[in-house]
């Protein structure tokens, strides 16, 4: 009798195991390559410096949505015909194509002007990063800037949040109930105000180089503890000189707005 309670307890302590195992997070690895090339081997005039920083799914426990998730991720930061290509060696093969376009697009004009010119590069940076992850969901970043010469570059972020049940992206709809656009673009808009103390009304944004029609949800949204945050990019509904619009959405003003059972309710019903 004590032996068969001794086998059984074993069994469940293994199949409790098996179940943590199962429901583990998604593993993530790093890989980076950095690079300065030169248009000429005797000179720096010009030169490109490429920069690159990727966090990749490495590990999970259905290998099926693991491969389908990465080369999503691949497929948005690099294109999709790398998404075959070893892990490690995503970032140097990527790296030589934009040299090779940077040289077939600018490398006889600079060449010309290498003598006049600073040693100064131009630069491109790109970086992937899991911004928050959990046993259900994945909110991955993706931010590429390039100076190209003048004053400043350009950067922008995209973001992509993945259902790990699936390996689907998490969109909008997934989340919110129907109709919810109006409702959602005015938090937004009073959300930017709150965030700065210069404007007091969303009737001034436009004095403070908003655009106002602009402002609506765009779907480039990232996952975190506190909320949902959207992020504009330049151009987007402000000038260039305003940069990236950052708008936190805290989930205890959110959830009048989300389905009540929604992919990511686990985040903030844990804190009730």
């Amino acid at each position: 009798m004590r032996k068969y309670i001794l086998i059984s307890l074993l069994s469940s302590s293994f199949l409790l195991f098996c179940n943590s195992c199962a429901e583990s997070e998604m593993e993530m690895k790093s890989f980076t390559y950095s690079k300065s090339y030169h248009l000429t081997s005797d000179s720096i005039h010009n030169g490109l410096k490429v920069s690159i920083e990727v966090e990749l799914p490495v590990k999970f426990h259905n290998k099926e949505i693991l491969t389908n998730i990465q080369k999503q991720i691949i497929g948005k930061i690099f294109s999709e015909k790398y998404t075959n290509l070893p892990l490690d060696t995503l970032a140097p093969t990527y790296a030589t194509k934009l040299y090779d376009d940077y040289r077939a697009d600018y490398g006889a004009v600079l060449e010309k002007l290498s003598n006049k010119s600073t040693e100064a590069e131009n630069e491109i940076q790109i970086e992937g990063i899991a911004l928050y992850k959990d046993k259900k969901i994945l909110s991955y970043s993706y931010e590429r800037y390039a100076y190209m010469g003048g004053e400043t570059g350009n950067s922008n972020r995209y973001f992509y949040n993945f259902d790990l049940s699936n390996g689907h992206i998490i969109t909008e709809k997934d989340l919110f109930i129907d109709n919810y656009q109006s409702s959602l673009t005015e938090l937004i808009k009073q959300r930017i105000v709150e965030d700065n103390v210069e404007i007091e009304s969303v009737a001034d944004l436009h004095e403070f180089d908003f655009w106002e029609d602009k402002i609506k949800p765009n779907g480039n949204f990232y996952i975190a503890e506190d909320g949902l945050v959207y992020v504009y990019n330049s151009f987007e509904i402000a000038p260039y000189s305003t940069g990236q619009t950052e708008v936190t959405l805290p989930y205890n003003r959110l959830k009048v707005l989300m389905k009540p059972d929604n992919l990511i309710s686990h985040i903030y019903n844990k804190k009730q």
